[in-house]
C-alpha cells in the first residue's frame, strides 16, 4: 500500500501535468478574415499576428505611413488600438515577444482625449525604417527628414537608444544609459528641438531631470 505521503506527490505532479496540458492546448486567437488579409498584404507570419492579438486582445489594420509631400500613404506593417492605461506593458512586452521575428513594435499615435494609443509593427532589422516609413519630419521648422536621421544616428553612435515611438512629425526614444553628460546632450536636444522645453518641460533643467527619470526622450517639431 502506497503512503499518504507518495499519494500525495503523484497528485501534486498528475495536477501540474494537467495543467500544463490544458495550457499547451489553449487555442492562439483566431484572426477575422480581413486579418488573414494581412499575412498576404503584409508578409507577417500567421504566429506574429496571433502574438500582437493575444496581447492586445484588438482588431488588427493595415499600418498608414507618409509620403515625402506628407500625404498618408498604406504601408507593409500593422497597427493596432489600446487603451491608454495598458500602452507601455503592452509595448514592453510586444517588444520581448516579437524581436525573434524580427518585428519592431512602436507607439505610433497618442490619442489622450479617447485615453487610447496606437501601436505600430514593421518587420525591419534597421529601427530608422520606423522613421523612414512615418517620414518624420520638422520641415516647417527647417528640419528636414534627413536631418533627423542623421542627428539620431549621430547620437545613438554615443548613446544607445532604441526608437519606441513615431509619427511624421514626432519621435521618442528609450536610452539603454542616460547619456553621462545629461546636461550638454539636453542643451544639443533644445537645439535640434525646441518645443520639448518651450512648450512642455519649461527649462533645460526639467528636461535633465526627465531624462535622467524616464530615459526616454521625446521629441517634435511643426
Amino acid at each position: 500500500m502506497l503512503s499518504v505521503g507518495v499519494c500525495r506527490s503523484f497528485a501534486a505532479v498528475f495536477l501540474l501535468f494537467s495543467a500544463a496540458t490544458v495550457c499547451a492546448a489553449e487555442p492562439s486567437p483566431a484572426l477575422s478574415p480581413s486579418e488573414e488579409q494581412l499575412i498576404l498584404q503584409t508578409g507577417f507570419e500567421r504566429p506574429i499576428l496571433q502574438i500582437i492579438k493575444e496581447e492586445t486582445q484588438s482588431a488588427l489594420h493595415r499600418l498608414r505611413g507618409y509620403d515625402e509631400k506628407g500625404f498618408q500613404i498604406i504601408v507593409r506593417g500593422i497597427v493596432t488600438s489600446v487603451p491608454e492605461s495598458r500602452t507601455e506593458r503592452l509595448l514592453s512586452a510586444l517588444r520581448t515577444r516579437l524581436a525573434p521575428f524580427g518585428v519592431r513594435a512602436f507607439i505610433v499615435d497618442i490619442n489622450e482625449p479617447i485615453k487610447s494609443d496606437q501601436i505600430g509593427f514593421l518587420k525591419c532589422a534597421d529601427q530608422y525604417e520606423i522613421l523612414r516609413v512615418m517620414y518624420t519630419n520638422g520641415n516647417e521648422d527647417d528640419i528636414t527628414h534627413e536631418d533627423i536621421l542623421e542627428r539620431m544616428k549621430e547620437w545613438e553612435h554615443k548613446y544607445p537608444f532604441d526608437i519606441v515611438g513615431a509619427e511624421h512629425d514626432w519621435v521618442e526614444i528609450e536610452f539603454k544609459v542616460v547619456p553621462e553628460n545629461v546636461k550638454a546632450f539636453a542643451e544639443e536636444v533644445y537645439d535640434f528641438s525646441p518645443d520639448v522645453v518651450d512648450e512642455d518641460l519649461g527649462t533645460v533643467q526639467e528636461l535633465v531631470k526627465d531624462l535622467q527619470a524616464t530615459k526616454r526622450l521625446l521629441m517634435w517639431w511643426e
